[in-house]
């Protein structure tokens, strides 16, 4: 309750200037935390004279820049969209991620040069209680910050906060390291602190892997989550008189900027204007529901046909034979010689085992054995959801 008031958690619905408000709050406070917690690990690392010491602060260093650059990235992605960016700025979110992640990376790489050079030339060091205290109480202090990260990324569904909760998880991990590389030190006399800079350094640069991949696959255009597809299929196939839904294709542009296109079948005697009513109720409903810019196209199917739905029967029949998953939609008839002329299209899985060409042969073979007066054109349509 205390952390909602302090952040002003939005609630669902609550638009883009409240998650970038979050979002920006957060950010402060993760600059903050991790100023103090550099500042007291730096002072500790010096006068111990540990290597890990240091370069679990400047650990810490680094995650401040992460917060500045979530911050610059909420804020340039709750701009409004223009005309240069019409679907918005939502995708600064991770190219701020990508900054970070190279900062990281370089920090990494440095701090495991310096600790390999202390493996060789190691030094002695300089113990005490109250440094042990300190991180020992700036651990439970990077514990507080992940949980706020990770609650708070969650209610606005932010990748970046998400990861900083990972991120300051990790910390803790090459935190505890350090400790124990202490312990190690004032028990026993046995002196880890380059192989304790070198663990922690493992942690930094694999954080930074973790972010540098979080940030690029959005970009790069990674699947949609498959329970949102079933949703906006879900509102669609609600409304009476929808056949059948395909062909939809989902475009993300950053959290709560999702555009997408949608098929639907509809009788083909249902009158136009109907058939545009019932689309643009769909529309509004997805809009509604899951805040999703969808545009409907329209199919029209042919029904209360024999001689149709005995053709329907047979590719779908024929397609099943060859593989379960594939089927058949956008489906029309037109008159052919002594015959007819089917059009449809088949929907392919993913790493279908057949080319286009040879599940094109296999069906035309079989179909032409079974329906030699009919002939078929057939579109391969491959999914993206």
């Amino acid at each position: 309750m205390v952390l909602d008031q302090l952040l002003l958690l939005p609630n669902e619905g609550d638009g883009y200037a409240a998650r970038q408000r979050c979002g920006e709050r957060a950010g402060v406070i993760g600059i903050g935390v991790n100023l103090i917690l550099f500042a007291v690990k730096l002072a500790v690392g010096v006068a111990c004279g540990a290597v890990a010491v240091v370069a679990d602060a400047l650990n810490n260093l680094s995650d401040a820049g992460t917060s500045l650059a979530m911050i610059f990235g909420f804020r340039i992605a709750g701009r409004p969209a223009d005309s240069e960016h019409p679907f918005g700025h939502g995708r600064a979110e991770y190219l701020a991620g990508l900054f970070v992640a190279a900062v990281i990376l370089l920090v990494g790489v440095e701090l495991f040069r310096t600790s390999v050079e202390k493996i060789f030339t190691p030094e002695p060091l300089s113990i005490d209680q109250i440094g042990i205290t300190l991180l020992a109480l700036s651990l439970l202090l990077k514990v507080g910050l992940a949980s706020m990260y990770f609650k708070v990324g969650k209610r606005i569904q932010s990748a970046a906060l998400e990861a900083a909760g990972t991120d300051s998880l990790t910390d803790c991990l090459a935190t505890s390291g350090v400790l124990i590389s202490l312990g190690a030190y004032a028990l026993a006399d046995i002196n880890i602190d380059g192989w304790a800079g070198i663990f922690v350094s493992g942690f930094i640069l694999y954080s930074g892997w973790e972010a540098l991949r979080a940030a690029a696959d959005p970009l790069m255009g990674t699947a949609n989550d498959p329970s949102l597809a079933a949703d906006v299929r879900r509102i669609a196939m609600e409304e009476k008189g929808v056949l059948g839904v395909h062909d939809l294709v989902l475009h993300g542009y950053g959290a709560g900027r999702t555009f997408a296109t949608l098929d639907i079948e509809l009788p083909a005697q249902m009158p136009l204007i109907e058939a545009h009513a019932l689309a643009d109720r769909i529309e509004r409903k997805i809009w509604g529901t899951l805040q999703i810019f969808v545009t409907v196209h329209i199919d029209p199917v042919i029904t209360n046909d024999p001689e149709a739905d005995r053709l329907y029967v047979l590719a779908s029949r024929l397609l099943t034979s060859i593989d379960t998953r594939l089927s058949v939609h956008d489906f029309h008839v037109a008159p052919y010689q002594k015959g007819r002329k089917i059009y449809f299209e088949v929907a392919c899985p993913e790493e279908f085992a057949m080319s286009d060409r040879e599940l094109r042969r296999a069906f035309l073979r079989n179909f032409l054995v079974q329906s030699p007066n009919d002939r078929a054109v057939i579109r391969i349509d491959h999914h993206f959801c």
